[in-house]
């Protein structure tokens, strides 16, 4: 009726239908009784990565060497890394979420065992564990009633030790034995995908609204998506991307004919080998920006100051490139690895 009486999209949209997620200026979700909650947005800067956080990076990392996010067979191997891996960490107190740290999904009574010393305690899955880890290993394993439900470890590292060196180290030496260990399945999360849920009597809508632009979604039906037209939040991490991609683009423009030929034919082989068909598309200079930033971080290269006249130390043509970034040559003769950059 809203709609009707005002034109006013936004509010048919409030009005009538199921949302999830950010609208507008609003954060629309529920309590775990059901009942509505509905609190005003506020902007929170990413934090700055965290002992816990680089711990995930190393598991994707390490994951990224054996398979393929689009291979089959990639979800279970994921999944051992992520539960079989220890938790290294350096010494402090680390609040550690049921839901993640002892794969809680449904509230209960379990006991918590502690390098032996046990625990009743009642868990649920946003409930936080709060521990303070010395020096050492520690077991930490969650029994429900009489039955091992989960079990993990943590290893305390010196102060002075790397973290990623210390994760790279230890899957070197275990990767092997982690893939033959069973797919710890334990049940999936539910999922509340973000976005605006229509009544059954709308199919969708579809466009710029006054609260943000609704776009429809290829996989669940009356369902849209929603964003801030042209929103886009500053941080340090996206202003150092913006300003060094036009430099990596004007390298790009300045590769020589040849190059740009042998690398049109890498990207064809490497995209096959890589993507599924129905995928969107990584065309040539994305591939070249990704390898290029690769490269950067290898050599500890400023990348702020790349130009043609400026280029990576040692890099002069596509095999010292493909081998500094550790990448296949897929098939290439060495005339064509030879071919120079510029």
């Amino acid at each position: 009726m809203a709609y009707r009486e005002d034109g006013n999209l936004a509010v048919f949209v409030e009005n009538f239908c199921e949302i999830h997620g950010r609208f507008g200026n609003k954060v629309y979700r529920r309590k775990n009784n059901g009942q509505p909650w509905i609190y005003d947005y506020v902007y929170k800067p990413k934090y700055a990565p965290t002992t816990l956080s680089r711990r995930s990076v190393c598991v994707v990392k390490a994951a990224s060497g054996i398979s393929n996010p689009q291979y089959k067979g990639y979800k279970a191997i994921i999944n051992k890394l992520y539960y079989y891996t220890p938790y290294f960490v350096y010494a402090g107190v680390y609040n550690l979420c049921c839901e993640t740290f002892l794969k809680i999904r449904q509230a209960g009574q379990f006991t918590v065992m502690i390098n032996g010393m046990r625990l009743p305690i009642r868990l649920f899955k946003r409930k936080m564990l709060t521990f303070e880890f010395v020096a050492g290993e520690y077991e930490i394993k969650c029994y429900n009633g009489d039955v091992l439900y989960s079990e993990r470890k943590v290893i305390v590292m010196d102060a002075e030790a790397e973290l990623e060196e210390v994760y790279s180290a230890w899957y070197t030496e275990h990767l092997g034995e982690i893939l033959h260990f069973p797919d710890p399945r334990f049940r999936a999360l539910r999922i509340y995908h973000r976005g605006v849920e229509m009544p059954f009597w709308v199919q969708y809508i579809v466009g710029k609204t006054e609260s943000g632009i609704m776009y429809r979604s290829k996989c669940r039906e009356r369902f849209v998506y929603s964003r801030k037209a042209y929103e886009h939040q500053h941080n340090a991490n996206g202003d150092y991307f913006y300003t060094v991609q036009k430099r990596v683009m004007a390298c790009w423009s300045a590769a020589s004919g040849n190059f740009r030929r042998v690398w049109e034919k890498y990207h064809i082989r490497w995209f096959d080998a890589n993507y599924r068909k129905d995928w969107k598309k990584v065309k040539q200079h994305n591939l070249w920006s990704r390898l290029v930033f690769r490269a950067g971080g290898v050599l500890g290269f400023d990348l702020e100051e790349i130009s043609p006249d400026n280029w990576l130390w040692g890099v002069e043509t596509l095999g010292d490139l493909l081998k500094l970034c550790g990448m296949r040559r897929y098939g290439l003769s060495g005339e064509e690895l030879a071919v120079e950059i510029f």
